[in-house]
């Protein structure tokens, strides 16, 4: 009787409703409740799109899938961004261009922020607010997932994929599904904290730089109990004060303790790791972080000698790098003046030909940081014998790009 299931799917549209309601209602049976509801259960078990809930009865909730059709990965690869398709399991011709260049379909997805792009490490945190997914790869660590990964663009985006495909898992499970709503998780802000216990405002958190350094949380005593690194000083202390899900314990001691912050400005992610680990050691008795020591992971392959350039804090220098492999490591201000050059030469070569050993500690973070970036990083062979100009170049800016000087 198609009249029938018609007029059944129309009343269970507005909400669920009873057996006993819908043979009254649907069907115009009378007699007694137990009876009817039996004659309509009998029928409604035979349509497919109808559902028992408890007591009631319902349209049969269909599940979409957790993202309908391909997705276009994203991830930076040097001074470009690389891109790929990725459709039921196959990672498709990889790509190479500017963000803002990115084609139009499919929908895109990032580990980091792009405009316009879903931000996979947002909608990561949405999910496990616990967990800090600094990275793609950090994340594919944490989660022990299998993946093709590697440091060229390739390796990227199989991490990329890897995760991607985890944290679509993840918030099926949570009873989400569908891009549009895995993108409203991932664009809906967190709410704030109320920054009136505290000593700055929301004025001084807005205009933190956006530089690499580190931070220092202090008490109503003045006493530093937390310290931290960051590539970016402002969206990293800015996270501490969007509230998280489900607070851990960490959180709810550093929001509750803190009163005023004090930062470093640094030139690089490599200075920003020393100083915290000699923020660590100074302050350890009175620290609450959980690593109190650092445990970097092994280094990529390195030169035996090398000098590397990175940007300072400041202007007026360079930050020139000196180091031995598995034995010393140094930093120079190179003064970008014409008069700095041969004084740096001079340090450089009796350096390498020292015999002096660097802190294990603090050589074992910066190989690990060196070789994780070295293609990526301005490199000079202090055994050519025109070292003096090498590092001459630098005052040209020609040193700042990846690449082997020769």
């Amino acid at each position: 009787m198609p009249g029938v299931e018609d007029r059944l799917r129309e009343l269970l549209t507005a909400g669920p409703r009873s057996a006993a309601e819908l043979g009254r209602e649907a069907l115009g049976i009378k007699g007694p409740e137990a009876i009817v509801a039996k004659v309509v259960e009998a029928a409604l078990e035979k349509l497919a799109w109808a559902e028992r809930d408890g007591a009631a009865w319902r349209i049969r909730k269909v599940a979409p899938p957790p993202v309908e059709g391909p997705v276009r990965l994203v991830v930076a690869w040097q001074d470009r961004a690389a891109h790929a398709v990725w459709d039921e399991g196959n990672l498709g011709e990889v790509g190479l261009c500017a963000p803002p260049e990115l084609p139009a379909a499919p929908p895109a997805v990032a580990f980091g922020s792009l405009p316009g792009v879903l931000s996979v490490k947002a909608l990561c945190r949405a999910l496990e607010p616990g967990r800090a997914f600094t990275t793609a790869a950090r994340a594919a660590a944490d989660w022990k997932l299998p993946h093709r990964g590697g440091d060229d663009a390739l390796g990227l985006l199989h991490t990329l994929a890897a995760v991607w495909e985890r944290a679509k898992d993840l918030a099926a499970e949570q009873g989400t599904r569908g891009l549009d709503a895995l993108r409203e998780i991932a664009d809906k802000p967190r709410p704030r904290l109320d920054l009136a216990p505290y000593a700055f405002d929301a004025a001084f958190l807005a205009n933190l730089p956006e530089t690499p350094g580190t931070y220092r949380f202090l008490d109503a005593a003045g006493t530093v109990f937390y310290v931290g690194k960051a590539r970016n000083l402002r969206n990293r202390v800015l996270s501490y004060f969007a509230v998280p899900r489900e607070p851990d314990q960490k959180w709810l001691t550093i929001t509750k303790r803190l009163r005023s912050i004090e930062f470093t400005i640094l030139g690089s992610e490599l200075e920003a790791l020393l100083d915290e680990l000699r923020l660590i050691r100074e302050l350890r008795g009175g620290l609450i972080n959980v690593q109190e020591a650092a445990h970097p992971r092994p280094a990529r392959a390195m030169p035996e000698r090398s000098i590397f350039v990175l940007p300072s804090a400041d202007d007026a220098r360079a930050a020139v790098w000196l180091h031995r492999r598995g034995a010393a490591v140094k930093r120079l201000d190179l003064r970008l003046a014409p008069r700095g050059v041969k004084g740096a030469a001079a340090e450089a070569r009796a350096f390498f030909d020292a015999t002096r050993q660097s802190d294990a500690e603090e050589l074992a973070v910066a190989e690990a940081w060196l070789g994780d970036h070295r293609d990526r990083l301005s490199r000079i062979d202090p055994d050519r014998p025109d070292l003096e100009a090498a590092l001459g170049g630098v005052l040209r800016g020609d040193a700042f790009s990846p690449g082997e000087r020769r």
